[in-house]
Protein backbone atom coordinates (compact mmCIF):
# COMPACT_ATOMS: atom_id res chain seq x y z
CA UNK A 1 0.00 0.00 0.00
CA UNK A 2 2.75 2.47 0.89
CA UNK A 3 4.58 1.55 -2.30
CA UNK A 4 1.55 2.66 -4.33
CA UNK A 5 1.37 5.90 -2.33
CA UNK A 6 5.07 6.57 -2.93
CA UNK A 7 4.66 5.97 -6.67
CA UNK A 8 1.72 8.37 -6.74
CA UNK A 9 3.63 10.97 -4.71
CA UNK A 10 6.59 10.70 -7.10
CA UNK A 11 4.24 11.49 -9.98
CA UNK A 12 2.23 14.24 -8.26
CA UNK A 13 5.05 15.66 -6.09
CA UNK A 14 6.94 17.55 -8.80
CA UNK A 15 3.67 19.02 -10.06
CA UNK A 16 2.76 20.22 -6.55
CA UNK A 17 6.26 21.64 -6.00
CA UNK A 18 6.10 23.41 -9.38
CA UNK A 19 2.71 24.92 -8.61
CA UNK A 20 4.00 26.11 -5.23
CA UNK A 21 7.07 27.64 -6.87
CA UNK A 22 4.90 29.55 -9.34
CA UNK A 23 2.46 30.64 -6.62
CA UNK A 24 5.32 31.76 -4.37
CA UNK A 25 6.97 33.60 -7.24
CA UNK A 26 3.79 35.47 -8.08
CA UNK A 27 3.24 36.40 -4.46
CA UNK A 28 6.74 37.37 -3.41
CA UNK A 29 9.49 36.91 -5.97
CA UNK A 30 12.24 34.36 -6.52
CA UNK A 31 13.24 33.76 -2.92
CA UNK A 32 9.67 33.05 -1.87
CA UNK A 33 9.21 30.74 -4.88
CA UNK A 34 12.14 28.65 -3.67
CA UNK A 35 10.87 28.78 -0.09
CA UNK A 36 7.39 27.58 -1.02
CA UNK A 37 8.71 24.84 -3.32
CA UNK A 38 11.10 23.58 -0.66
CA UNK A 39 8.36 23.75 1.97
CA UNK A 40 6.06 21.68 -0.22
CA UNK A 41 8.77 19.08 -0.82
CA UNK A 42 9.43 18.88 2.93
CA UNK A 43 5.70 18.43 3.59
CA UNK A 44 5.53 15.58 1.07
CA UNK A 45 8.63 13.96 2.57
CA UNK A 46 7.13 14.19 6.06
CA UNK A 47 3.92 12.58 4.80
CA UNK A 48 5.71 9.70 3.10
CA UNK A 49 7.96 9.16 6.12
CA UNK A 50 4.98 9.03 8.45
CA UNK A 51 3.06 6.64 6.20
CA UNK A 52 6.12 4.41 5.78
CA UNK A 53 6.77 4.28 9.54
CA UNK A 54 3.14 3.41 10.24
CA UNK A 55 3.08 0.71 7.58
CA UNK A 56 6.35 -0.82 8.81
CA UNK A 57 5.21 -1.00 12.43
CA UNK A 58 1.66 -2.15 11.75
CA UNK A 59 2.73 -4.58 9.02
CA UNK A 60 5.34 -6.17 11.27
CA UNK A 61 2.81 -6.66 14.05
CA UNK A 62 0.19 -8.02 11.63
CA UNK A 63 2.58 -10.78 10.57
CA UNK A 64 3.69 -11.73 14.09
CA UNK A 65 0.83 -10.94 16.49
CA UNK A 66 -2.44 -9.96 14.80
CA UNK A 67 -4.17 -9.71 18.18
CA UNK A 68 -2.01 -6.65 18.94
CA UNK A 69 -3.07 -4.68 15.85
CA UNK A 70 -5.42 -2.30 17.66
CA UNK A 71 -3.01 -1.20 20.42
CA UNK A 72 -0.09 -0.96 18.00
CA UNK A 73 -2.23 1.01 15.54
CA UNK A 74 -3.14 3.50 18.25
CA UNK A 75 0.47 3.70 19.45
CA UNK A 76 1.69 4.20 15.89
CA UNK A 77 -0.81 7.02 15.40
CA UNK A 78 0.39 8.69 18.61
CA UNK A 79 4.06 8.16 17.68
CA UNK A 80 3.47 9.69 14.25
CA UNK A 81 1.81 12.74 15.77
CA UNK A 82 4.64 13.17 18.27
CA UNK A 83 7.32 12.86 15.58
CA UNK A 84 5.54 15.23 13.19
CA UNK A 85 5.04 17.75 16.00
CA UNK A 86 8.73 17.57 16.92
CA UNK A 87 9.75 18.05 13.31
CA UNK A 88 7.28 20.95 13.04
CA UNK A 89 8.90 22.73 16.00
CA UNK A 90 12.31 22.36 14.37
CA UNK A 91 11.06 23.52 10.97
CA UNK A 92 9.55 26.67 12.45
CA UNK A 93 13.09 27.75 13.35
CA UNK A 94 14.41 27.24 9.80
CA UNK A 95 14.41 30.43 7.75
CA UNK A 96 14.06 28.83 4.30
CA UNK A 97 10.88 26.92 5.22
CA UNK A 98 7.43 28.47 5.17
CA UNK A 99 5.74 26.36 7.81
CA UNK A 100 2.14 27.25 6.81
CA UNK A 101 2.90 25.86 3.34
CA UNK A 102 4.57 22.76 4.82
CA UNK A 103 1.65 22.15 7.18
CA UNK A 104 -0.92 22.61 4.42
CA UNK A 105 0.88 20.18 2.10
CA UNK A 106 1.35 17.72 4.97
CA UNK A 107 -2.38 17.62 5.68
CA UNK A 108 -3.53 17.65 2.05
CA UNK A 109 -1.02 15.01 0.94
CA UNK A 110 -1.94 12.67 3.82
CA UNK A 111 -5.61 12.93 2.97
CA UNK A 112 -5.03 12.83 -0.76
CA UNK A 113 -2.73 9.81 -0.81
CA UNK A 114 -4.81 7.76 1.62
CA UNK A 115 -8.09 8.53 -0.14
CA UNK A 116 -6.53 7.93 -3.57
CA UNK A 117 -5.27 4.55 -2.41
CA UNK A 118 -8.62 3.69 -0.85
CA UNK A 119 -10.46 4.64 -4.03
CA UNK A 120 -8.12 2.44 -6.07
CA UNK A 121 -8.40 -0.50 -3.69
CA UNK A 122 -12.17 -0.46 -3.39
CA UNK A 123 -13.22 1.16 -6.64
CA UNK A 124 -15.43 -0.43 -9.29
CA UNK A 125 -12.46 -1.89 -11.16
CA UNK A 126 -11.58 -4.19 -8.25
CA UNK A 127 -14.99 -5.60 -7.41
CA UNK A 128 -15.94 -9.16 -8.28
CA UNK A 129 -19.03 -7.96 -10.12
CA UNK A 130 -16.78 -6.51 -12.84
CA UNK A 131 -14.70 -9.67 -13.26
CA UNK A 132 -15.45 -12.20 -15.90
CA UNK A 133 -16.45 -15.75 -14.92
CA UNK A 134 -13.14 -16.94 -16.36
CA UNK A 135 -11.21 -14.68 -13.97
CA UNK A 136 -12.98 -16.28 -10.98
CA UNK A 137 -12.20 -19.75 -12.27
CA UNK A 138 -8.55 -18.82 -12.75
CA UNK A 139 -8.34 -17.45 -9.21
CA UNK A 140 -9.65 -20.73 -7.75
CA UNK A 141 -7.08 -22.87 -9.56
Amino acid sequence: MVHRMVRRAVVVGPIVVGILAVAGGIDGGGSQAFEWALSGAVGLAMTLGNLWLSAALIGGVAERSPQLLLPVGLATFALGLILLTGIAFVLQRVDVISFPVTGFILIVSHLGLVLWDAAGAYGPSNTQANQSPNANAQMRS
